[in-house]
């Protein structure tokens, strides 16, 4: 007879059903939030998720659907037998970009984020294409292009650069892992010059190429070409000094980077979803959101106008 209670035990443990509940858009872990089983559409069981850890429903009672609650989410309810080890809850309230107005005609818009700068974060322009910043084909619907703008740390030498739009699909799994698939080369800027001493906004005039973004996906990619002495011939500079795009706090799921191997200090061939990769890890091995400063995107913006 003991051995029968362990065995129906364990069938019993078994059987219990878990989950996590995260946000739809960012997935990042959502702690506390209220659910209620319901049989028959009567509610029969109310609790709070784990703030911790997987949440692990009681498994002594019988129910057919489930219903979840949180501040700023919307409600959602399910079925039992629909219910996933991960539960995506969307969000009620969103923070909206900032419109500047110019003149009396036309709306201004800031198509991207404006977040606080995360100095120990900048990085280096590479002469390859390591990271960048992808504008989703939704954003840049119905808009007009007028002008690039990016942020750099001091500059020490005298940098030429170019600017690079790329067509791009993203590839994977969007709630777990994504990399991009590189398209064709949409623009290419003529070499731009970043005398020393130029430091924080830098602005580039999109106005005269007629960009048409209708229907794509943009990775934007500033690329390096070369450094100057002020005698204006080509040198090697020390990492120390190299030129820096600045980096900014991020709630979005549009910075992809190349990853370097810790050992072999080798690079990926693809280019990830960092931010992704983030907030999955983070909810799905230690429960709980990752720090505000580990999400982070290249302070790139586009700015334009409506085109109603």
């Amino acid at each position: 007879m003991k051995y029968l209670f362990i065995f129906i035990s364990f069938i019993s443990y078994a059987q219990s059903q878990k989950f996590i509940p995260v946000d739809e858009e960012t997935l990042e872990f959502i702690g506390e939030v209220k659910y209620t089983l319901h049989l028959n559409k009567k509610p029969i069981y109310t609790s709070l998720t784990s703030k911790d850890t997987l949440t692990t429903l009681p498994n002594n009672i019988v129910f057919d659907s489930i219903s979840f609650k949180k501040f700023n989410y919307k409600e959602k309810g399910q079925k039992k037998e629909d219910l996933n080890e991960v539960v995506l809850l969307e969000k009620t309230i969103y923070e909206l970009d900032e419109v500047v107005v110019v003149g009396s005609e036309q709306k201004e818009i800031i198509v991207g984020e404006k977040a606080r700068f995360v100095k120990r974060s900048s990085r280096i322009l590479m002469d390859s294409i390591d990271f960048g910043l992808i504008f989703r084909e939704s954003e840049l619907k119905n808009m007009s292009i007028k002008k690039l703008l990016f942020y750099v740390e001091k500059v020490k030498y005298k940098t030429t650069y170019k600017i690079k739009f790329y067509s791009v699909e993203e590839e994977g799994d969007p709630f777990k892992h994504q990399t991009l698939q590189l398209g064709k080369v949409l623009f290419e800027s003529p070499i731009l010059t970043l005398e020393e001493g130029t430091k924080n906004k830098v602005e580039f005039d999109l106005e005269n190429y007629s960009l048409d973004f209708k229907d794509k996906n943009i990775f934007i990619s500033i690329e390096l070409l070369n450094y100057y002495d002020e005698s204006n011939n080509i040198i090697e500079v020390e990492s120390k000094n190299k030129t820096r795009l600045k980096f900014q706090i991020s709630n979005r799921l549009n910075y992809y980077s190349k990853m370097v191997d810790f050992y072999t200090i080798v690079s990926t061939k693809e280019l990830i979803n960092m931010n992704l990769m983030i907030n999955y890890d983070f909810a799905n091995q230690f429960y709980k959101k990752p720090h505000k400063s580990n999400l982070i995107a290249p302070a790139i913006l586009f700015k334009a106008v409506n085109k109603n």
